[in-house]
């Protein structure tokens, strides 16, 4: 049978927010410190999501997830990975010790030194729900925060990371005609662009941005037979999402480009450059059925597969890398971030 032919949206905005109050732990070779503000979904949602029993959104509060965080004890934390996810290595190039804490562990009176996480698995830019709030929500928390003195009016030299995997918005793309996706990817496109001004006009100096990756998840190349497409390619939502948020969002003046496509397909794409995984385009945590989910146990039986190896893959479930993987990832990226945040 055909097999699907994968495609996934991510967008990382890295925004230099201005100045809060020098707190941070950890040092730079310029003297620079910095806070890092977190919006997205599970690519780096640090446990924002809440704790409830089992099910495919709250599975990262369950075994096999955080089995190989040895910064947590090697237990679940609510990361959607078997170790740190994206904005865990990106605070370690900020210079900090470990990334900030999920925005519901909050102190009533304070923010942690480091900064604040508002990502939740399973939210989307347009898309969310009242468990997994959308960006302009996320967006709108922070302001909030700003407005009441809770985070320093005074954002010189901190850093917002947007991160989005694109499941929520995108995931009923192949029903869809080719003006419904493009009426989607404009919204979708709107609302990053209308959150970027929005950091910008609280004080903004700085914005480094991607393209969405695209191609071989396991969510989309997975076939019903349970084999993964070798030659998958991208949608063509993925080409008219990225071309809008071109002339959106790339044009402005201070955004960087960071090209999360290119770091995904040189590590598990159709021709990667890198040899690091052996399994490309297999999860390491596989559902027995394509609708199921990693972690699935139902009544006492496990419903999923578990590599022995994590580190020789690239992604841990449907869509989310392993911790080998967006170490990977980010690595690509470290020199070209420092450089330009002047680190």
């Amino acid at each position: 049978m055909k097999l699907t032919v994968a495609a996934v949206c991510a967008i990382l905005l890295l925004l230099n927010v201005g100045h809060v109050e020098s707190r941070r732990h950890g040092d730079s070779d310029s003297g620079r410190q910095y806070k890092l503000f977190v919006f997205g979904d599970e690519f780096v949602d640090t446990g924002n999501y809440p704790v409830a029993d089992l099910a495919k959104n709250t599975r990262a509060w369950y075994y096999p997830y955080g089995s190989n965080d040895k910064d947590h004890g090697a237990s679940p934390s609510g990361r959607f990975s078997n170790g740190l996810v994206l904005s865990d290595f990106f605070a370690r190039i900020l210079g900090q010790k470990e990334s900030p804490p999920a925005e519901r562990k909050r102190e009533q009176d304070g923010v942690d030194p480091f900064g604040m996480n508002f990502a939740v698995g399973g939210a989307g830019v347009v898309e969310g729900t009242r468990d997994a709030p959308n960006l302009g929500r996320q967006v709108d928390k922070f302001r909030r925060l700003v407005r009441h003195g809770i985070i320093d009016k005074d954002l010189t030299d901190s850093v917002a990371l947007i991160a989005f995997s694109g499941r929520r918005d995108y995931e009923r793309f192949d029903d869809m005609s080719s003006t419904e996706v493009k009426a989607m990817a404009q919204q979708v496109t709107d609302n990053i662009a209308d959150a970027v001004e929005q950091l910008m006009d609280l004080g903004v100096e700085k914005v480094v941005t991607t393209l969405p990756p695209i191609g071989c998840t396991p969510w989309l190349s997975r076939s019903d037979d349970g084999v993964y497409d070798a030659k998958c390619d991208s949608q063509k939502v993925v080409t008219i999402h990225n071309s809008y948020l071109e002339e959106k969002v790339f044009q402005e003046k201070g955004v960087f480009n960071l090209d999360l496509e290119a770091a995904f397909n040189h590590n598990a794409g159709p021709s990667p450059r890198s040899k690091h995984f052996k399994y490309r385009l297999e999860p390491c945590c596989e559902s027995s059925e394509k609708s199921g989910y990693c972690g699935q146990v139902e009544d006492g039986e496990e419903q999923y597969t578990l590599g022995s190896k994590p580190d020789k893959f690239f992604y841990w479930d449907d869509i989310n890398p392993t911790h080998a993987g967006w170490k990977a990832v980010v690595k690509e990226f470290e020199e070209s971030i420092k450089n330009f945040l002047d680190i």
